[in-house]
């Protein structure tokens, strides 16, 4: 299963996703206004669109949920959009990844790309689509869970579509560990 994780778009969405090859969508808050979101969802076809709201988000916090637990592809992800305080997972995060059992945290906020493995855990932050992140780039993620159980997760600037973090997992007694 191929998913395209999202964040950050603030009402400009650099790419269309109609042509691409995913199974699911994830957008991780900061998405834009209400007709943005109407039009996230239509291009996002007959996939299924995972979304929460963000911190700019004010007009979709009563239509979307600040956090969101799901079985994508057989794995168990949490999907929020401000995961962090400096330096820590906020407290009401830890204990609603946990009652989740999540195995893939995706975030946004930051700005900042990343994949790595925490604690048995994936965390995935697809960085900034909509603007210029911290790092310069405009990007977003490409999860892949194959029927091994690998995953692999790689994160491209849109802009020259090159690869700048490419990173594999593997789940080892309920656990993850990068490969």
């Amino acid at each position: 299963m191929k998913i395209l994780v999202i964040s950050d778009t603030h009402g400009n969405m650099p790419m269309e996703m109609k042509n691409m090859e995913f199974d699911a969508v994830i957008h991780a808050g900061d998405i834009g206004d209400a007709a943005f979101f109407g039009a996230l969802d239509a291009d996002a076809g007959e996939r299924k669109l995972y979304a929460v709201y963000g911190n700019t988000d004010f007009v979709l916090s009563g239509y979307l949920p600040e956090n969101v637990s799901a079985n994508i592809g057989g794995e168990k992800f949490f999907i929020v959009h401000n995961l962090t305080a400096p330096h820590r997972i906020l407290p009401a995060n830890e204990s609603a990844i946990s009652a989740a059992e999540a195995g893939i945290v995706v975030f946004g906020h930051t700005h900042t790309p990343m994949a790595e493995e925490r604690e048995g855990r994936i965390f995935i932050n697809p960085g900034s689509l909509g603007k210029t992140g911290l790092t310069g780039r405009r990007s977003f993620a490409e999860a892949e869970i194959c029927s091994s159980g690998e995953i692999s997760v790689k994160i491209r600037d849109i802009d020259t579509k090159e690869v700048f973090v490419s990173k594999k997992f593997n789940k080892i007694n309920g656990l993850f560990k990068e490969i």
